[in-house]
């Protein structure tokens, strides 16, 4: 049976051990991914999130130590469980443990069961202390809120951002909820590969819930962020539907009350809160803001991003 939103990303240079890990961990019905360095290991979290990885303490250039601290000190992958996977003469001294931040640990070889065990007990760990959304994979309402609420104590500048997909209720109606999904996971990936892109550091994306999402950042990359998500969006976007739509520019679905209307291609619809513009005390001033922002800007059409001016 297969385990929903248990992708599990192995990090490994040798293939005998990766092999031994992915057999029993498929037949368990996990979803399982490979990387054999530590680069690769990051390039693969990047494009494809897991939502747990089993990484290898000893690899040729980037260790595991290395990737996991990398990981854990990203804003937006800092919340994916790691098992940090070493040989048993590893553990007499090798490790400081207080610096490496792991969520558990795994000798190999290992049996079957302490496995399967170890790694369960890391995703019910992972699911109490936080809310990720199990589609994406990105930290959810609950750490958002915390999130926006440290931003805001610190007084630093920040810009919060609310984007939602327009069109998309008649998209799934359209196509079902599985190619929905996917355009979720796309939007997700495309939100935070030029969020990084221009701030890897201090960034942060959130998913709301459904076709919302948030990210924020320093004020002064924000505008040319929602720019280049709006690009990349529109681009891909017309992939996701089939060629006598995707030519029409345009599908027919049903609306809210039952009526046959003609919906266009989705498209995106972000507001832009910069809190140098407002007098931001608390995190629900700056979510208001920017989601009363965001359904003005689903008024107009196409994809576009309407930025806070008020003071």
């Amino acid at each position: 049976m297969e385990q929903a939103g248990r992708t599990i990303l192995i990090v490994n240079d040798e293939t005998d051990t990766v092999a031994e890990l992915r057999t029993p961990l498929e037949r368990a019905g996990y979803a399982v991914l490979e990387a054999n360095s530590g680069d690769a290991s990051l390039e693969r979290v990047y494009i494809e999130p897991p939502n747990l990885i089993i990484l290898d303490l000893i690899m040729p250039g980037k260790t595991g130590a290395d990737v996991c601290a990398e990981l854990k000190g990203d804003n937006i992958y800092g919340h994916l469980p790691i098992i940090l996977s070493v040989p048993e003469k590893a553990l007499g001294g090798q490790i400081n443990w207080e610096r490496l931040k792991v969520d558990d640990y795994l000798v190999l070889p290992c049996s079957e069961k302490e496995l399967l065990l170890r790694t369960t007990l890391c995703f019910s760990r992972a699911s109490r202390e936080l809310d990720a959304n199990p589609l994406t994979g990105l930290p959810g309402n609950v750490t958002i809120i915390r999130e926006i609420e440290r931003r805001v104590a610190s007084g630093g500048d920040f810009a919060l951002a609310y984007l939602d997909i327009d069109h998309f209720k008649s998209f799934n109606d359209r196509y079902g909820f599985t190619r929905g999904d996917e355009v979720l996971r796309m939007t997700a990936r495309v939100l935070v590969n030029v969020v990084r892109g221009f701030e890897s550091g201090s960034a942060y994306v959130g998913h709301v819930g459904g076709d919302d999402f948030i990210f924020i950042m320093s004020p002064e990359y924000c505008t040319e962020a929602c720019e280049q998500i709006i690009t990349n969006f529109d681009q891909i976007i017309p992939t996701f539907y089939d060629e006598e739509d995707r030519m029409r520019g345009s599908i027919l679905s049903t609306d809210r009350r039952g009526n046959r209307v003609v919906f266009p291609i989705m498209t995106i619809s972000i507001g832009l809160v910069d809190s140098r513009d407002a007098e931001i005390e608390h995190y629900g001033q700056a979510s208001y803001r920017a989601s009363q922002l965001k359904s003005y800007a689903k008024t107009v059409e196409g994809s576009v991003y309407m930025k806070d001016r008020r003071k």
